[in-house]
């Protein structure tokens, strides 16, 4: 009587690798495009923060100023203004090159009125609800 061997082969053939790796390209290339929408969005949400932490520091610099009688109603705080504005940039603790200009305008009680901030040359415009007071921001991309 004859014996029969049974040879078991284990591994995968050329042609399954080939596959899965088809399927795998074509699930890179559907994410890829995805992720970098993720990363763009989570930038501009970002800048959005950046511009909202410098104006909390510019309405305290403000406060400031108003306090040490350095300032009249209407006028404008900017990035140029003498020490108050580089102030603002260290006081929100934001990084100084990113943030290249802004400029606030104050008014009645010296509480600012609208504004805009420069961020990575993206300019966020900042605008001040009457009914509430509530700051709202705006961006150009």
């Amino acid at each position: 009587m004859k014996k029969t061997v049974k040879t078991s082969k284990k591994g995968f053939t050329l042609v399954e690798l080939i596959v899965v790796l088809v399927i795998l390209a074509v699930l890179a290339a559907m994410l890829v495009p995805a992720l970098v929408g993720y990363v763009d969005k989570a930038k501009k949400e970002k800048e959005y923060q950046t511009a909202a932490t410098v104006y909390g520091a510019a309405q305290a610099t403000i406060t400031e100023m108003y306090g040490r009688n350095k300032i009249s109603k209407g006028s404008t705080l900017s990035l140029g203004t003498s020490t108050w504005g580089p102030q603002v940039i260290k006081l929100a603790g934001v990084d100084s090159k990113a943030v290249t200009a802004f400029s606030f305008t104050y008014g009645d009680n010296f509480i600012i009125s609208g504004g805009t901030v420069t961020i990575s040359n993206h300019v966020y415009t900042l605008t001040i609800d009457t009914a509430n007071g509530a700051p709202s921001w705006s961006g150009e991309t």
